[in-house]
């Protein structure tokens, strides 16, 4: 039988290698790992991003319903609200005509 001999020269860098695969995918802050919650981090600062820009334009459509009468009447009327004593008609298309 062969008997595989290794030198102490090939037997250092066989532990090398191990060592960086350890450290870039098995360390706890690892390479692979820290790659991860940069991504992670970048989404999460996008969706902050979006959701500020949502906050101040529901800010200023709550300052304009607490001001402007008619922006209220016609947010209103878009959620199926109607003023007191008034009738709404609801029109079906038929089809096949």
């Amino acid at each position: 039988m062969n008997k595989i001999k290794f030198s102490k020269k090939s037997f250092v860098y066989i532990i090398i290698a191990l060592l960086i695969l350890y450290i870039l995918f098995f360390d706890s802050a690892s390479f692979y790992k820290t790659l991860i919650i940069k991504n992670k981090l970048t989404t999460l600062q996008h969706d902050i991003e979006k959701l500020k820009k949502e906050n101040g334009q529901l800010k200023l459509e709550n300052k304009k319903l607490e001001s402007d009468k008619n922006f209220l009447e016609k947010k209103a009327r878009e959620l199926g609200m109607q003023k007191e004593g008034e009738e709404i008609f609801i029109f079906k298309e038929s089809e096949g005509l």
